[in-house]
């Protein structure tokens, strides 16, 4: 360990040793009171056992947002059945009103080139959060109590005082983050049509206003998309996953006890459930017809990767888009690797299948993500939901759709016009015991000053050097990107300074153990969100600018400004954030 990071460790666990000494006196009467009532870190009693395949796949409520008129959607706690023999959830949801608030929030169907504007409300008055707030990891941290949220559209080119930025946070009772600037976001929607999400980024607690219900999906269409034949209304179906833990009377699990309690008593290095929902439901089924299907999938797990598959050999996925828009052309793969954040776009054509067939839509991500321990992967983790194959009753608008060869070509990201080329570490540390504490990015924390300040319209090359033994999804707002290549290296030897990574590229360096390699499938296309592994350097293009090489419509140098991080929420949530600004 270099002088550099050796320093920040010490300083980490003498702070955060000293701030919770008291803990010492506690820590006997911690564990005597850890009974079915407590959730401790990565070993939190299982859930009832639910029956699979027993609920229907909800299809949550379309609102068209591209009429002009402002959208009002507010943040209620909500009580919702999330299987049939599972009794009540207590959740937040988005909704237009208290009565139609909802997990997953309602769909947002905005139009390329026509202006949205969405009015987000807080309308939870408990003084406290339903979920353990771990106070000891920098959050919002509201002085009259409450519970702070802000909305984040995931993907969008957008002004940031629109973005959701972290510290924009508010309460009911009417308390505001250090950055707040409106509750009034303006949507431009300007760039290629694309699935989008929306969902909380409140600093410090984004893991647990996730977990708790505040996600939804947002498209941008375009009357362009016709020409393409593909499959709509009844045919287009959006599949927004994730894993949750439930107790017996239906209530969330979600630890409190940490895996770390002298540092952290409550956080956890990563969540993982033993419970797949789909749209709100736990391993719900979906009746299919004979016919082409487009599934428009969304990861929004807090930790979880997931793998997807089917275990009928007739079936694959035919890949048309990615986080940004279209793919230039289909890809047929018999795998889709799906890192939180990401969103997949695909065909599936069940016409070769018999009426009565059932499918199953599997996963075989390990968890953590790649290296995986089987305790985090219970049995039920590997299925996420049935297709159950009918006879059609009538025809249906979309039955005639096809697979197109081609889509817009991908434009490109020129690399001789890179200005910058910046190397940017993810790094881990532990406590005495190995168990993680907090990791970082460039070594800075979230508080630190402002460190990457792109100038608008440039193009820059950030190499994400992976020293931690996680894969993690790093996301940047604001822009789509390409990932230029992944190039493994010896992390060991780099960190005792006994080999060197070139901050010249493509001078190789000593560490490197391979010539760079092309992006995997799943890195393909535009993004917003990109898998780095461990041990790996992962070089991503960034054009500040429209997708399409045009200015912004609006003003991206205003504050607050943007951020980049890690989408893992519960790295997120502990300092695997920093702040951008562009120039």
């Amino acid at each position: 360990m270099n002088e550099g990071v050796m320093a920040t460790h010490c300083i980490l666990v003498t702070v955060k040793f000293f701030r919770l000494i008291s803990w010492t006196l506690l820590i006997p009467l911690l564990f005597e009171k850890v009974t079915a009532q407590s959730s401790i870190c990565q070993q939190l009693d299982p859930s009832p056992n639910l029956q699979m395949f027993v609920d229907a796949l909800p299809i949550p409520e379309a609102i068209d947002i591209s009429t002009g008129d402002k959208l009002t959607l507010g943040i209620y706690k909500i009580s919702q059945k999330l299987h049939r023999d599972l009794p009540s959830t207590t959740l937040y949801g988005y909704g237009t009103s208290q009565a139609k608030a909802s997990y997953p929030g309602p769909t947002l169907k905005a139009t390329r080139g026509i202006v949205s504007h969405v009015r987000w409300e807080n309308h939870i008055s408990d003084s406290s959060h339903f979920l353990p707030v771990d106070t000891t990891i920098h959050w919002a941290n509201p002085k009259s109590g409450g519970v702070p949220i802000v909305s984040h559209l995931h993907g969008a080119e957008v002004e940031s005082a629109s973005d959701g930025h972290p510290d924009t946070w508010f309460t009911a009772q009417g308390e505001t983050g250090s950055k707040y600037v409106t509750q009034d976001y303006v949507y431009a929607n300007s760039q290629p049509p694309t699935m989008l999400w929306y969902h909380d980024h409140t600093v410090g607690i984004t893991r647990l206003n996730v977990y708790a219900g505040l996600v939804g999906i947002y498209f941008i269409n375009s009357p362009s998309e016709k020409g393409y034949n593909l499959p709509i209304s009844d045919f287009e179906i959006p599949l927004l996953i994730q894993d949750k833990q439930f107790y017996a009377n239906g209530s969330l699990n979600f630890p409190n006890v940490g895996d770390s309690p002298l540092i952290h008593p409550v956080w956890c290095p990563e969540f993982f459930g033993d419970t797949i929902l789909v749209n709100g439901k736990a391993w719900p089924y979906l009746n299919v017809q004979r016919q082409l299907y487009r599934f428009r999938i969304l990861n929004a797990a807090n930790a979880r990767f997931f793998i997807l598959s089917f275990n009928n050999s007739k079936l694959s996925f035919k890949q048309i888009g990615t986080d940004g828009g279209y793919l230039y052309k289909p890809i047929v793969l018999s795998t889709l690797t799906v890192a939180p954040a990401f969103r997949v776009d695909v065909l599936v054509d069940f016409s070769s299948l018999a009426p009565g067939t059932d499918v199953l839509l599997m996963n075989s991500g390990p968890a953590p993500f790649p290296s995986g321990d089987p305790a985090q992967s219970p049995n039920g983790t590997d299925i996420v939901m049935k297709f159950h194959v009918v006879t059609a009753d009538s025809y249906a608008t979309g039955a005639s759709s096809s697979v197109p060869s081609t889509f817009q070509p991908d434009a490109a990201i020129d690399i001789k016009d890179v200005a910058v080329r910046r190397n940017l570490t993810l790094k881990e540390f532990d406590d005495s015991s190995g168990n993680p504490i907090i990791s970082l990015l460039g070594n800075h924390h979230w508080i630190d000053p402002v460190t990457e300040t792109p100038r608008l319209g440039t193009t820059e090359i950030w190499s994400i050097i992976n020293l931690t033994p996680d894969a993690h999804p790093i996301h940047v707002h604001l822009i789509q990107f390409h990932v230029l290549n992944q190039q493994s290296f010896d992390a060991t030897g780099y960190l005792n300074d006994s080999c060197s990574l070139s901050l010249e590229y493509p001078n190789p360096g000593s560490c490197f153990t391979e010539n760079p390699r092309q992006p995997n499938v799943d890195q393909i296309g535009w993004k917003d969100t990109a898998i780095t592994w461990p041990s790996n350097v992962t070089r991503f293009v960034i054009r500040f600018s429209s997708q399409d090489g045009s200015s912004f419509p609006f003003d991206a140098t205003a504050g607050p400004g943007y951020v980049w991080h890690c989408h893992i929420l519960d790295h997120e949530d502990n300092d695997m954030m920093r702040p951008y600004v562009l120039l």
